[in-house]
């Protein structure tokens, strides 16, 4: 006899938000078209926050009044939308910092961005590691080094049952572990060395934990895996877009700024850009700098991420970054050698200023003629230019 299909109940319950929720995970909420009118994110009740795009964090489904406990996510949302429009990828993991400590080995995993517009130093060391893989497969003769994964089990969070397990199973690794000591290990000089206690009395490298990374690796890359390898992301989900500076600045435009602070002693300014607070380098410019203007990013290290799980997960209150950034405005546009976005029409046809190099025999013809209009002589140029085009129309 066939078993009944279960309900839709029972389905809609396993997927709603409701049966999701978990106060030591931070999430956000939101609901959409009919639902955000009627205040329905997906909980046991509906909220009197009644409007598209809201967004909340929800601490209790049900309080001691019997009321669902939240409050408004939309500072996260609008900061999230906000670095977003920039189009950054972090460059640097601070070393210091609280994210690094936790990211441990995995955090030098670098991803390779397949675009043409990598910077070419990047470019050369992917073809150095494809030419060095490829030789690596054709030797047969030298011993290849052994592959391994930095996903390994965490000993500090393992409760006392769990570490008893995990020590019976690496007693059972003892031949397996001998085996590896023959061919990656040092060369032992008597027999008494070749026996695990003779080389654990001279030990002299991380051998063990060498062998444990590369059964890892041999765990998670069989042919049907039980186990997936743990790879947290390099910058905590800040972007899973990982852009050249080259990329960055032809797909995305500059946002706007303001100054907020005086020029510091090493000759810079606080600037509040796309909700944070940069560093703006003066240098030996000028320190006109006007108060309101469109900057880029030049530099952004991540120093600490949130921490999303926990009994109390944190949101953008846990975020620590330190940024440096650089003017990109019309008028630093205009001192480049092509104004002009490259790619574009006008940045193929613009053709520059020729200059001559005047030598001691190059007559004299007359006084230099500044070709430059400003202020009130550019407006009527541009109205002349104008006034011939529509005569060229008409006439045409």
């Amino acid at each position: 006899m066939a078993t009944p299909p279960p309900s839709q109940f029972a389905a809609l319950l396993r997927r709603s938000k409701f049966a999701s929720f978990d106060p030591n995970i931070g999430q956000v909420y939101t609901a959409f078209d009919g639902h955000a009118a009627r205040g329905n994110f997906g909980l046991k009740r509906p909220l009197a926050l009644r409007r598209r795009n809201a967004h909340i964090t929800v601490q209790a489904i049900d309080s001691r009044e019997q009321q669902t406990v939240w409050k408004s996510a939309e500072p996260q949302n609008r900061w999230i939308r906000m670095w977003d429009e920039t189009g950054v990828t972090p460059t640097s993991i601070s070393d210091r910092g609280a994210w690094a400590a936790r990211l441990g080995a995995l955090g030098e995993i670098q991803f390779s961005v397949d675009s043409e517009l990598v910077p070419q130093a990047e470019r050369k060391a992917r073809g150095a590691k494809a030419e060095r893989d490829e030789d690596e497969g054709s030797s047969v003769d030298e011993p290849q080094q052994p592959r391994m994964s930095q996903a390994t089990r965490n000993l500090d969070a393992m409760s006392d049952k769990e570490f008893d397990w995990y020590l019976r199973r690496v007693r059972e690794l003892r031949p397996a572990f001998r085996e590896y000591l023959e061919k990656h290990g040092r060369k032992a000089a008597s027999d008494e060395d070749k026996s695990l206690l003779g080389r654990s009395l001279h030990a002299t490298g991380n051998e063990f934990k060498d062998f444990l990374a590369h059964k890892a690796f041999l765990d998670y890359h069989t042919p049907r895996p039980r186990n997936i390898e743990q790879q947290p992301h390099r910058y905590a989900g800040l972007s899973y877009t990982r852009s050249s500076p080259l990329q960055t600045q032809l797909n995305t435009k500059p946002h706007i700024g303001r100054v907020i602070g005086g020029q510091t002693s090493d000759k810079s300014v606080v600037v509040a850009t796309a909700g944070v607070t940069s560093t703006l380098k003066l240098g030996e410019r000028s320190t006109q700098t006007p108060p309101i203007d469109t900057f880029r990013f030049n530099e952004v290290e991540l120093r600490t991420a949130p921490v999303t799980v926990g009994v109390n997960p944190q949101g953008l209150e846990g975020v620590r970054l330190t940024t440096d950034i650089r003017i990109d405005s019309e008028e630093t546009r205009a001192r480049k050698n092509n104004p002009y976005p490259p790619g574009s029409k006008e940045y193929v046809a613009y053709v520059g200023a020729v200059s001559r190099a005047v030598g001691m025999t190059t007559p004299v013809t007359g006084a230099r003629v500044s070709l430059t209009t400003k202020g009130k002589d550019a407006k009527v140029s541009k109205m002349l230019l104008t006034s011939l085009v529509n005569i060229y129309k008409d006439t045409a």
